[in-house]
């Protein structure tokens, strides 16, 4: 059997089995249900704390993140090499683990004093952005990776000062790589649930985002209503994920 064969028959028995799911979740509930959360305001306050926590939390990773990722990927020093690992650890240990972590350091006197993040809007962003940015880090040093430096010092043979050579040519080619570790960034905040639980609280209709609340269903033995939120969840997700990839794929065309 050729590899391509195989592969195709691992695809189409995954796309079988996340169908499977999808349907099992439909059949445990009514579309009755899931049309009456758009009515129920503790859902729609979630889901726009979700937006707006993961929207902030993004941006930051935007401006902190993918200078780090240049940073890695110009200088493989062994401090560099160091970080790198470093920023691995928030993606392999529980987000749990993180958020009680975080919420120990938010609770020392000092930064208690200075600051309150514990069960607030901020404490949430600051768990999102933890969990979530080094797919921001990793994505920007892997395309800065593929991009020599030769580019840049071309453009600034040519009269381009060092940053707008860097903007009109590294960056440049290395955005399609950056841009898909922000979309990957901001979907892992939207679903992001233990640290943001751990920091934020949860506290319904104040720090509830939409894995909490459905989090809070399930708990209280609500099953029907928390089973509509993840089956809305999963299709609110799906269409952002189809919107950003139309978006994704213009901009490839249009830098081509």
């Amino acid at each position: 059997m050729k590899i391509s064969s195989i592969s195709r028959v691992i695809v189409i028995g995954l796309a079988c089995f996340f169908v499977v799911v999808l349907v099992s979740g439909l059949l445990q509930t009514s579309m009755q249900s899931v049309w009456n959360l758009f009515g129920d305001q503790e859902f729609l306050q979630a889901i726009l704390f979700s937006l707006k926590t993961s929207v902030v939390a993004t941006t930051f990773a935007f401006f902190l993140g993918v200078p780090s990722g240049f940073f890695m990927a110009r200088n493989n020093t062994l401090i560099s090499r160091g970080v790198d690992i470093l920023f691995d650890i928030p993606i392999v240990i529980p987000p749990l683990i993180v958020g009680v972590l975080l919420m120990s350091f938010l609770n020392l006197p000092l930064v208690n004093q200075l600051f309150s993040f514990i069960f607030t809007i901020k404490g949430a962003i600051i768990a999102q952005f933890f969990v979530a940015v080094p797919f921001t880090i990793k994505s920007a040093k892997n395309a800065f990776e593929l991009v020599s430096p030769v580019y840049e010092r071309i453009a600034m043979t040519l009269g381009a000062k060092p940053v707008k050579s860097f903007f009109d040519t590294t960056f440049k080619i290395a955005f399609p790589g950056i841009l898909s570790g922000l979309v990957l960034t901001w979907l892992r905040c939207v679903g992001e649930f233990g640290a943001t639980l751990m920091v934020a609280g949860g506290i319904p209709g104040k720090t509830e985002n939409i894995p909490i609340n459905v989090y809070l269903h399930m708990i209280s033995g609500d099953y029907e209503k928390g089973i509509a939120a993840s089956i809305l969840a999963i299709a609110l997700a799906f269409l952002c994920i189809i919107l950003i990839n139309i978006v994704f794929l213009k901009g490839r065309r249009k830098m081509q």
